[in-house]
């Protein structure tokens, strides 16, 4: 008549570094085998969790100061207003979306930075620290505070509507900062500062706005950021 055993499984404490170690006792000869088994980091489970090294996350933000430079290329002047419509604030959104709080900022201060040396990134072409006084000068400031904005709002994995309203709000604070300046520029009170610098850009906010969504729903929100 043949014996059966039974092995058993005790559990045991993780080993250092994580894990958990197994050791299995079999009634003829006692212990014969410990074999750690090391637990899979929980981050991989999560969606967009990538972490990216300095030079990874510096040349993303060098990436998107070129960006924000190029779109200002695509300017279109209005003739009651003297503020442009332009690309700029689908890629500033962005920046902060896919950069994080720290490096999207980063890349509209290098974007600023170029331009007022006299670069010509700004809309139409222009350059020199002079743009940052004319009309259009708070909505280049604001570009470092929406990039931020976005930033902090979003997170990877985060729904199409927190999304949606994170990157409205980093609208928001673009032309909060540009009317505020437009308002001291022109010497006009909020309503008439309003109808120059906001209410003709809101079909332009709600078109970037559901282009930027739409982007970072196709899971490019963690490229750059953990």
């Amino acid at each position: 008549m043949a014996l059966q055993y039974t092995p058993r499984i005790a559990a045991r404490p993780p080993p250092a570094g994580g894990g958990t170690a197994t050791t299995v006792h079999c009634p003829r000869s006692g212990p014969f085998e410990e074999s750690p088994v090391r637990a899979i980091p929980t981050t991989l489970s999560r969606p967009f969790a990538v972490t990216r090294s300095l030079p990874a996350m510096a040349l993303g933000s060098l990436l998107f100061a070129v960006l924000t430079a190029a779109s200002s290329a695509v300017a279109f002047p209005l003739a009651f207003s003297p503020v442009p419509i332009t690309l700029q604030t689908l890629v500033v959104i962005l920046s902060g979306a896919m950069l994080g709080p720290l490096w999207g900022p980063v890349s509209q201060i290098l974007y600023l930075g170029a331009g007022t040396t006299g670069m010509p990134v700004f809309a139409g072409g222009a350059g020199g620290p002079g743009v940052l006084a004319g009309p259009t000068g708070g909505y280049l400031i604001g570009f470092v505070i929406a990039a931020w904005t976005a930033g902090l709002f979003l997170r990877p994995g985060a729904s199409w509507l927190r999304i949606t309203a994170g990157l409205l709000l980093a609208h928001v604070v673009v032309f909060l900062f540009g009317v505020s300046h437009l308002m001291v520029f022109i010497g006009s009170d909020v309503g008439h500062a309003l109808d120059l610098g906001v209410i003709p850009f809101l079909p332009g906010m709600v078109f970037k706005t559901a282009v930027a969504a739409a982007i970072l729903r196709r899971r490019t929100l963690g490229w750059f950021r953990e």
